[in-house]
């Protein structure tokens, strides 16, 4: 639940695979009733049911959009990935070089840019890989160690405080009134819907890192997450191979 979390996910799994290979209450005299989300009563919990409620939640929505900007002392992460079920598409970008990540029925799939492979894999090996992939998929299996890409988005692993979690402030976002969950080293704030379903609203940076990851359109349907067109994906592992 930590800005080490985001670090672990974006630039520790991404480095590491590259250079491997709602209700309203009653009326009342006669006035319309409420169309404001009833409180949920997290605020009353303790920090680790707020988060247990939390993560609960976001399982049972079954899909959820996640928008991050993360600035690493001085490297440079965002993120724009849609969860859906066990499905996954969108992009990660550190720095100047981007990443689109997919996948669909079990089936993962990566599109890096240039710079992406200049950046992670060298000028030589990132101009082979261009001129073999062009813009097409590769598809990777879950043997490879490119596939811990996908690992982003794990929702247990993006909430997972560091230390014990103390409460924060109470914080309306975007019109949402929320709790915070403050990690034990300060290293990031979880904000909690406390009105609604208790979804997790926002994560938001601490000490070692500033920027944050939004999270919206919990139970949404991503009609643009599906697998490509056959004639438009490759082999990775057999591409190595050339």
């Amino acid at each position: 639940m930590r800005s080490t979390t985001i670090r672990r996910s974006l630039v520790a799994v991404v480095a590491a695979a590259l250079l491997a290979g709602c209700g309203g209450g009653d009326s009342d005299g006669g006035q319309p009733a409420s169309t404001a989300p009833a409180d949920n009563g997290v605020a009353a919990l303790a920090p680790d049911e707020v988060l247990q409620r939390a993560t609960t939640a976001v399982k049972n929505a079954k899909s959820y959009h996640l928008v991050g900007d993360i600035d690493d002392d001085g490297q440079k992460m965002t993120l724009d990935l849609k969860v859906t079920g066990s499905d996954l598409g969108g992009r990660v970008s550190i720095d100047d070089g981007t990443v689109e990540l997919l996948s669909v029925a079990g089936q993962q799939y990566i599109r890096p840019d240039e710079k992406f492979w200049a950046k992670n894999a060298g000028a030589q090996a990132s101009d082979e890989m261009v001129k073999l992939m062009g813009d097409k998929w590769a598809k990777v299996s879950k043997k490879n160690d490119l596939s811990q890409l996908f690992n982003i988005a794990n929702i247990d692993e993006l909430l997972k405080p560091d230390g014990t979690m103390t409460k924060g402030e109470a914080k309306e976002i975007d019109g949402v009134k929320t709790i915070g969950l403050v990690d034990g080293d300060k290293s990031g704030t979880l904000y909690v819907a406390t009105t609604g379903e208790p979804y997790p609203v926002r994560l938001e940076g601490g000490q070692d890192a500033a920027g944050q990851i939004t999270f919206s359109e919990f139970g949404a349907t991503f009609d643009d997450v599906k697998a490509p067109p056959e004639g438009q994906v490759i082999d990775f592992d057999q591409l190595k191979r050339r």
